[in-house]
């Protein structure tokens, strides 16, 4: 969470970028209509009822101190500070069934930078392991599998209807109807039993090997054949898993994309600087060595390996990656330039145009800000903090009343409890004039 001056770098790591506050369509809703469900997810019931944040209503409960919101430090969303590879093939063919890509300790790594503290019933080396074994036995690619559930649970920090205690990391049965919770199941590894188990019934007609434990599973089968062992590809999930589901698998595999990039380990530097040597004229072996040296904290050197894949072959991701470099140095004219290139070659990529929107704001350019974060949320609806970011504009623009429902949205519509949100909530709760 970044409080709003101009001296504050927009570094955050993102957490929630393209995953948090997914919505999950129960596939036993009829053919009609998905039922919309709450975010997947919430935290154990004790700190839930601990950590609650006060009622924010739709609309002031009176006049407003537009004084003191003049003078308020608002608090800034997290921006995408995660360097991704370049679309290794065609997103729209990857299936739901084949094996995994990234290694068990990648997804663990990878989990641990979004999330240090996951919410869990089990470490997060066995979470992971038992995706692997669970996916690994029916034949399911276990590292979308997990980026899944990170998407579903905001990597395992929770948020709305389902509770960590559950161990149902997919929101079965969460339908967003009366808080209704969803399923529970006694073990973590049953839990991602459950889960594989129904990626399983959208995919094949073919029965898992072991016992079901979904509580979906036949119901698919007898109220939806029309999506029973069709969906073959992850985007094939959009429109069927969640609801609207627009952009769902396209954000699981961009998730998947992230999970697989080196660490700055001296192995894979090693690695990556080998890959360079067989084949200099790569950009791609220029960017996998980049990424592991930004990871490695080597960001000038990061950055003249982006200098080179963008001379032999510019993408969007060599540019927002060398932004996110510039940014981490403090460079955010070159930042900005950086991502505006990055929009210009891919504009259907969604991260550049939240961290530009952020630049903009510090820059005092808040109509342009605006027009960055709607095309984010045009592209990742569920993105709490394109979204923070339109209210911080709308009131610093002296729109309050639009500020207000912007914020309101974040928990009410995104079912996102947001750190940044509910600080801007309190701002303005605190700013109602009393009776």
């Amino acid at each position: 969470m970044k409080t709003f001056s101009k001296a504050a770098l927009v570094s955050a790591s993102a957490a929630g970028l393209l995953c948090l506050g997914c919505f999950f369509a129960s596939p036993e809703a009829g053919n009609s209509s998905y039922a919309p469900g709450a975010t997947c997810g919430a935290r154990a019931h004790d700190e839930q009822e601990k950590e609650k944040p006060a009622e924010f209503p739709p609309t002031p409960p009176g006049k407003l101190d537009t004084a003191k919101l003049e003078s308020a430090v608002w608090s800034m969303g997290a921006t995408f500070q995660t360097p991704v590879l370049p679309k290794g093939r065609d997103l729209e063919d990857v299936t739901i069934f084949g094996r995994a890509e990234a290694t068990e300790k990648q997804m663990v790594d990878f989990i641990l930078r979004r999330n240090p503290t996951p919410n869990l019933s089990c470490t997060v080396e066995e979470l992971v392991h038992y995706y692997y074994e669970e996916a690994g036995r029916e034949g399911i690619r276990a590292d979308i599998a997990l980026c899944q559930a990170c998407k579903e649970t905001g990597f395992f920090k929770y948020g709305g209807d389902v509770t960590a205690d559950q161990n149902n990391y997919c929101g079965l049965g969460a339908l967003g109807i009366n808080h209704e919770p969803g399923a529970r199941f006694a073990t973590a590894q049953l839990g991602v039993r459950a889960h594989i188990q129904h990626l399983m019934v959208y995919t094949t007609t073919r029965r898992p090997e072991m016992e079901i434990v979904d509580p979906r599973y036949e119901l698919v089968i007898e109220k939806r054949p029309d999506i029973y062992g069709v969906v073959k590809t992850w985007t094939g999930l959009n429109g069927k898993w969640a609801v609207p589901g627009t952009y769902y698998g396209q954000d699981v595999l961009n998730l998947w994309r992230q999970a697989k990039v080196p660490d700055g380990s001296p192995t894979s530097l090693l690695n990556a600087s080998e890959a360079v040597r067989r084949a200099p004229d790569d950009p791609n072996a220029y960017i996998r060595r980049a990424v592991a040296r930004f990871y490695a904290g080597e960001l000038d050197r990061a950055i003249l390996d982006y200098d080179k894949a963008i001379e032999l072959s510019p993408s969007a991701e060599a540019y927002l990656d060398r932004a996110i470099c510039y940014e981490a140095l403090h460079d955010l004219a070159k930042a900005e330039a950086d991502y505006t290139a990055a929009i210009a070659l891919d504009p259907m990529l969604p991260q550049p145009w939240l961290n530009r929107g952020q630049l903009y704001l510090l820059a005092d350019r808040w109509q342009s800000a605006i027009s960055d974060f709607e095309r984010e949320l045009a592209l990742s609806p569920q993105s709490a903090d394109a979204r923070v970011g339109i209210g911080i504009a709308h009131a610093k623009m002296g729109d309050y009343e639009a500020a207000w429902k912007d914020f309101f949205i974040v928990t009410d519509e995104i079912h996102d409890n947001n750190e940044a949100a509910l600080e801007n909530q309190r701002i303005m709760m605190d700013a109602v004039k009393k009776k």
